[in-house]
């Protein structure tokens, strides 16, 4: 032992090699074990900066004294990185307690720093009048926005209740609700149909043996048309009861079991009796060339309505040759689905209902409307430029037809002579905002009520807003009573839009200027409401609407709003719809609501109407295994 420390401790001596060495081998030894076990008294945050022995590391033992193993090695308490070149500190209790305190204040400061970053005013120190500034601010924010004051039924009528009321399941609740609106609506199970549903049954049942239905109203005989159909007990005997002598109007909701030579042996003996509208879908093979020659045989013709869907034998020829016989006394003309009309249609048209000097007796074309028809665009354009064939057009409709531009549909609109009622340019995906421009300039005299544009992705929110604002050297913004904005891109439809459309619909011209930041709260404009405008039929299905636009329909639409689309919308909320049904009379009848999955039962079984009945709201889906959806 005196030789030991006798070699330690002299400076000019060399030491032993071999002793010296297993001396440094088992002090290194001893402190690589005493920093593995000391985490039995303390969890340390990262292992010492200086080696260990290879049998005596943590990262090669198979137990690890701490619950957390090697996850923590080589970081801090706040994830950051330990520098190598940092002083060491022995991992006791007190140490670990002073970077626990440490990571911790670090982490607040972080988030304070966050904080500030979204919120520049969260820093600012509370002062005692805040809590009352909230509050005011508070109720200006309800007072601009009534519909925040909604109380649902459901909390008053639900919210002692227990049991049933409280604990059924989704699925219960939702048939519960089915079944109490089937009710109020007049066909649930306690349902007893009417006098006249009770009769169109009966006939039905036994319509084999009616020879004749005598001089009954339309009304009548398309209701049994429908229940027919529905049965599937029409056929050709049927049609000939249905198309009896002496008919004016001939409607037929679908034709497939009849025949094109029936057809055509009732047209030769309605014609010339006062034959005035046909009505037809699916036509198929009903109404093809050979119908289409009895008609422009027959003379003195009084067809005034012609209406064909998916008259797939209808050649563009056939219907040069209707027109040219009808064009007298024709008015109205619609055809959806027919593939084979085409370029020589529009130019029949274009040719029959031009006014010339010479020809006094031309007709009057007052509604054109042509669905899925694969017209060019040359032929549009000759049928807007070439003539004036359109002058009189009351309700145009070119819908889903691909060669339709902003060019047509200027130059068409250029033609009429602004007594246009009722435009519908649904589907047609080249159109831009340039046909906003085009209808309002040719609304000259105000008289356009009806507007659909569902469907026309590169609609924007500046050219919407605009269409409904005030301009000088353009005409006012029609007082619509239908709008169909549906299905166009999600952000352009929104609340701006809609409140000045409903404004524009509404109030009187005179008012018309007042800006929507002058008038925050909508209940102001009640007052200046005209009783005989207002939205009637109102489509927004799949915009980005609030329940701010339901606030402004309610004060601007309350006693003419009857249908609602909503569908898809998902920033509306039940108090926007409690509000809205709280406020419009009972002319409302139908709220389209598919896709809101964010409208709860305090809606759906507690708005204002939930015990009179007479509103159906649609898309409060529920489905049964194995059957359709009910709604």
């Amino acid at each position: 032992m005196s030789t030991q420390r006798r070699t330690r401790n002299s400076g000019g001596s060399a030491p032993e090699p071999a002793a010296s060495d297993g001396l440094r081998a088992i002090r290194e030894r001893n402190r690589a074990v005493a920093e593995r076990e000391s985490s039995r008294l303390a969890r340390p945050d990262r292992p010492a900066a200086s080696g260990t022995l290879g049998h005596a590391s943590k990262a090669k033992s198979a137990v690890m004294s701490t619950p957390f193993g090697n996850m923590m090695g080589g970081r801090s308490p706040g994830g950051t990185k330990v520098d190598p070149g940092a002083p060491e500190e022995w991992c006791g209790p007190f140490s670990v307690a002073r970077q626990m305190i440490a990571a911790r204040e670090e982490a607040r400061r972080l988030r304070e720093e966050q904080r500030a970053e979204a919120d520049p005013n969260s820093s600012k120190e509370s002062h005692p009048l805040d809590e009352g500034t909230r509050l005011a601010l508070e109720r200006k924010k309800r007072k601009d926005n009534p519909s925040m004051n909604w109380v649902s039924r459901r909390q008053g009528s639900y919210g002692g209740a227990s049991g049933d009321a409280v604990n059924a399941n989704y699925y219960a609740k939702r048939q519960r609700r089915l079944n109490k609106q089937k009710n109020l609506m007049g066909n649930g199970s306690n349902y007893v149909p009417s006098l006249f549903q009770v009769c169109v049954n009966y006939l039905v049942e036994n319509f084999e043996h009616i020879e004749t239905l005598g001089l009954v109203d339309h009304s009548i005989r398309r209701a049994l048309c429908e229940r027919l159909v529905a049965q599937g007990k029409m056929n050709g005997a049927a049609f000939e009861v249905l198309s009896e002598m002496g008919v004016e109007t001939l409607e037929l909701v679908d034709c497939a079991q009849v025949t094109q030579d029936q057809f055509c042996d009732a047209l030769r003996a309605l014609l010339p009796s006062g034959l005035r509208a046909i009505f037809l879908k699916h036509c198929g093979r009903c109404f093809g060339g050979q119908a289409a020659q009895v008609i422009s045989e027959t003379k003195e013709l009084e067809l005034s309505s012609l209406s064909l869907s998916g008259a797939y034998l209808l050649k563009d020829l056939d219907m040069v040759k209707l027109i040219g016989a009808a064009s007298r006394t024709l008015s109205s003309i619609d055809l959806t689905a027919c593939p084979l009309v085409g370029t020589q249609f529009c130019q029949a048209l274009g040719e029959s209902y031009s006014s010339t000097p010479t020809d006094v007796a031309s007709g009057c074309l007052l509604e054109l409307s042509l669905q899925n028809i694969p017209l060019t665009k040359e032929a549009l354009l000759s049928l807007g430029a070439s003539s004036d064939a359109l002058r009189n057009i009351k309700n145009l409709k070119l819908k889903e037809i691909e060669s339709v531009d902003d060019e047509v549909v200027s130059i068409i609109l250029d033609s009429i002579d602004g007594s246009l009622v009722g435009i519908d340019l649904s589907e047609n995906p080249l159109l831009t905002d340039d046909i906003l421009s085009s209808i309002r300039r040719c609304n000259v005299n105000g008289t356009l009520r009806a507007l659909q544009l569902s469907g026309l992705k590169n609609l924007n929110a500046i050219g919407l807003e605009a269409f409904f604002t005030p301009i000088d050297d353009l005409p006012s913004p029609p007082m619509l009573r239908k709008l169909d904005l549906a299905q166009c891109t999600y952000d352009e439809v929104n609340d701006a839009v809609i409140i000045l459309a409903a404004k524009a619909a509404a109030l009187k011209r005179s008012l018309t200027n007042t800006s929507v930041e002058e008038n925050p709260n909508p209940e102001s404009l009640v007052s200046e409401v005209s009783g005989n405008l207002g939205l009637v039929h109102v489509n927004i299905a799949g915009s980005s609407v609030t329940d701010k636009s339901m606030e402004m329909l309610a004060a601007t639409c309350s006693s003419s709003l009857q249908e609602l689309d909503l569908s898809f919308c998902a920033h509306v909320t039940d108090n926007g719809l409690g509000y809205l049904v709280s406020k419009v009379r009972c002319q409302f009848k139908k709220l389209h609501v598919w896709g809101l999955a964010q409208i709860t039962d305090d809606f759906f079984d507690g708005h204002d109407r939930i015990d009179e009945g007479g509103l159906e709201i649609l898309g409060v889906w529920m489905k049964k295994s194995g059957g359709r959806s009910l709604r």
